[in-house]
């Protein structure tokens, strides 16, 4: 019995690591989607229309079928999983978890609206810390629950969106706007307004942004659970313990949600006004996407127990560790980038600029959160919310 009690911090050192590394793929991944908004409008226009090149279609076409949505869906399941290892390590503590984690989800929407109104309509905090109350509900529930649960989410908004459109026809399709006209206007403001245009384009773009955000609810919701899931069973916390079940979801994921992508890349391009387009659209965002964002974890675990991609991935685990400080730089840096009062680059950067623009500040965070966990504990926003949840201030610099 001794042997085995003395092998249990390593599984769990590894298990946070491996976590933190995951998450710092994720954040990477969400810089690359995120990059097209931040240079261009494309909440409002496909940026096919505005460079017709070939180069940048393929660009594009790559970051949408290895990056959109899958990227989202792995945070989303990481939230979950932080929520429920969150509850466990309050309780171990003898402290109260409920009214400990409705704290923390009250800073995090303190934090989420600085930055939607402040910074950059992208945000998507904002929604995680209201979703994440719902996440109260379900914490007794036990993993196959939490399974059919997320299964439903996911299946039947798809299900009734088909329906919906079979019964309305064409029609049910063609309810999207034009925003062509937004697009054009977000290009002169950002390239070239004042400060105060800038914001009130922010706030309009902030509006269309959290419209979306809520069409994808449900989907974010699913995940939480996934990652729920995966928290109650332990399967982080010792994962060579659940090689055979990771393998598998690895396969299944695969199998499954690659195909569904590239039939998404080729149907999808039909637009969302067509039914083809319309359905496909609704598939990718509901079981595609995260099919692959479970296969990207499940790869991700597996490579991570052994040494050698331990190294590799080590800058990825130090900005992972600093998640929120380096989400909130992400979006400081590039309106710099891009926006009038910094580089003013917005719709100047085509894609393939773009691109290389992502790598460049991609490896900037690495540098600088490998840095920064070196000489401390917690990064700066991580340090004030866990100040503001707990009441009390921990030390921030590494011993």
């Amino acid at each position: 019995m001794q042997s085995s009690v003395s092998t249990l911090p390593l599984p769990a050192t590894r298990r946070i690591d491996a976590l933190d590394a995951i998450r710092g793929v994720a954040l990477g991944g969400i810089l690359l989607v995120n990059m097209g908004l931040f240079a261009f409008p494309a909440l409002y226009m496909a940026p096919s229309d505005w460079w017709p090149g070939t180069t940048g279609k393929i660009v594009v076409q790559l970051i949408s079928f290895f990056g959109e949505g899958k990227f989202v869906s792995m945070f989303s399941f990481l939230f979950g999983l932080g929520f429920i290892l969150f509850l466990q390590s309050a309780e171990r503590k003898g402290l109260p978890p409920v009214r400990l984690f409705l704290r923390r989800l009250l800073v995090l929407l303190v934090i989420g609206c600085i930055h939607a109104h402040l910074i950059w309509f992208g945000d998507v905090l904002c929604f995680y810390s209201v979703l994440g109350v719902l996440l109260l509900f379900f914490r007794k529930m036990p993993p196959p629950a939490l399974l059919k649960w997320a299964g439903g989410l996911l299946i039947v908004p798809v299900v009734l969106y088909v329906a919906t459109g079979t019964l309305i026809g064409p029609d049910f399709y063609k309810a999207g706007l034009s925003y062509s006209d937004a697009g054009y206007k977000a290009i002169e403001v950002y390239r070239s307004g004042t400060l105060r245009q800038i914001w009130e384009q922010n706030a309009a773009d902030l509006l269309t942004a959290r419209m979306g955000y809520l069409m994808e609810t449900p989907m974010m919701l699913a995940m939480f659970l996934l990652g729920a899931y995966a928290g109650k069973r332990g399967i982080f916390r010792q994962p060579e313990a659940h090689e055979v079940f990771i393998r598998k979801v690895q396969t299944w994921t695969a199998w499954i949600g690659w195909p569904l992508v590239a039939c998404f890349a080729l149907l999808g391009q039909a637009g969302p006004n067509t039914p083809l387009g319309g359905n496909s659209m609704m598939i990718n965002t509901y079981i595609a996407a995260p099919l692959i964002g479970i296969f990207y974890i499940a790869t991700l675990t597996r490579l991570l127990q052994r040494a050698q991609w331990q190294r590799w991935l080590r800058p990825f685990q130090a900005a992972g560790r600093m998640a929120a400080t380096n989400y909130l730089l992400q979006s400081v840096t590039c309106i710099w980038i891009y926006y009038s009062f910094g580089g003013g680059l917005y719709a100047y950067a085509s894609p393939p600029v773009y691109l290389l623009i992502w790598l460049l500040v991609l490896g900037g965070q690495l540098a600088v959160s490998s840095w920064w966990m070196d000489h401390f504990r917690f990064g700066p926003v991580e340090w004030i919310w866990r100040k503001l949840t707990y009441g009390k201030a921990y030390a921030i610099k590494a011993e």
